[in-house]
């Protein structure tokens, strides 16, 4: 059961979804999110509520289980790709389809080093930077620590010629990194076309062959939402993303994307499916469709619709790396 102080910062967090999604249903997406970039002073709130989330109540909650720890999920499964036999097996399924779509075998590509580029959006905390196999890029909104880059990663620039990952962070360098990992990421945005994007960035800034996971928060069983996954699967195969690895752990959806060599394996593949729907607009979640009350509403007066999801940043937030990522 979660305590009185869990529950109050987990309904701060509620509280700046559902607000930025209100707004954004009365101004739109663009000058919402614009404006919502400027409240420094309830994004440094959220960072901290962030933080204590991981912190004060990852003692108490941890669990050593494999299917609480996102964190976990995603070093496991980039041990299994890169290091084991994970990247050939997926370079043979690519070459695969491209013989049966393209009639042509897809270009080789090899691996490049030991440490794997790995960026970390929405990081918050930067928990990746507790192994030693991951060189980190941590970007966050509002860090809530030193060693995360701020940067408003729906708007930041990408460019082949960019070397220096600054601070404040407006330029990123294409095909730069091994792993781009959006943990509890894309439902902050109140959009599809917005998280479509988010993805889009990332396919540009992943070398060909790198993995893109994707994890989303959803306690219902594993079939609930198929549809949703399944479309999500859909926009990003016209990006040029194959799916490589699906797990439902017990709170989350866990997904690896691997980036085509040949981005036309995947979207032959998506024409074969017959989907008619524009590619940004099938990243949906179940919040999308949801009726709100009117924005002159109290927060606390809204439908309950949304509460298992929003708190499962809490739960999720808790699950943690066996070390203290904070000491």
């Amino acid at each position: 059961m979660a305590s009185e102080k869990h529950k109050e910062l987990a309904a701060f967090i509620k509280g700046v979804h559902q607000n930025l999604r209100l707004q954004s249903r009365s101004v739109g997406a663009e000058r919402a999110w614009s404006e919502h970039c400027q409240q420094t002073h309830v994004l440094e709130k959220y960072a901290e509520n962030m933080k204590l989330l991981a912190t004060e109540f990852w003692e108490k909650n941890n669990s050593k289980e494999s299917d609480l720890c996102r964190i976990k999920w995603v070093v496991n499964q980039c041990e299994e790709y890169f290091y084991k036999s994970g990247y050939v097996s997926a370079t043979a399924k690519e070459n695969k389809l491209s013989t049966r779509y393209l009639n042509k075998p897809v270009k080789q590509v090899e691996l490049s080093g030991d440490v794997l580029k790995l960026l970390d959006v929405g990081s918050c905390y930067n928990p990746f930077s507790n192994f030693s196999i991951f060189e980190v890029t941590a970007l966050d909104l509002m860090p809530a620590t030193s060693d995360v880059i701020k940067c408003d990663f729906l708007s930041v620039n990408i460019d082949i010629d960019a070397k220096i990952i600054e601070n404040p962070c407006f330029d990123l360098p294409a095909e730069h990194f091994d792993v781009v990992v959006f943990s509890l990421l894309l439902e902050y945005f109140p959009f599809s076309d917005q998280r479509f994007r988010c993805c889009a960035n990332a396919y540009e800034l992943l070398k060909p062959g790198g993995l893109l996971f994707i994890l989303t928060p959803d306690s219902k069983h594993a079939t609930a939402n198929s549809k949703v996954m399944k479309s999500w699967r859909y926009a990003l195969a016209s990006l040029g993303f194959w799916r490589v690895s699906y797990q439902k752990l017990r709170h989350l959806h866990c997904m690896a994307y691997r980036k085509c060599v040949d981005p036309q394996v995947s979207r032959s593949w998506l024409v074969a499916q017959e989907c008619q729907e524009l590619p940004e607009t099938l990243m949906c979640i179940p919040q999308d469709f949801h009726d709100y009350c009117d924005t002159s509403a109290d927060v606390a007066l809204l439908p309950e619709r949304c509460d298992v999801d929003n708190s499962l940043l809490a739960d999720t937030f808790s699950s943690l790396p066996d070390v203290d990522v904070f000491s």
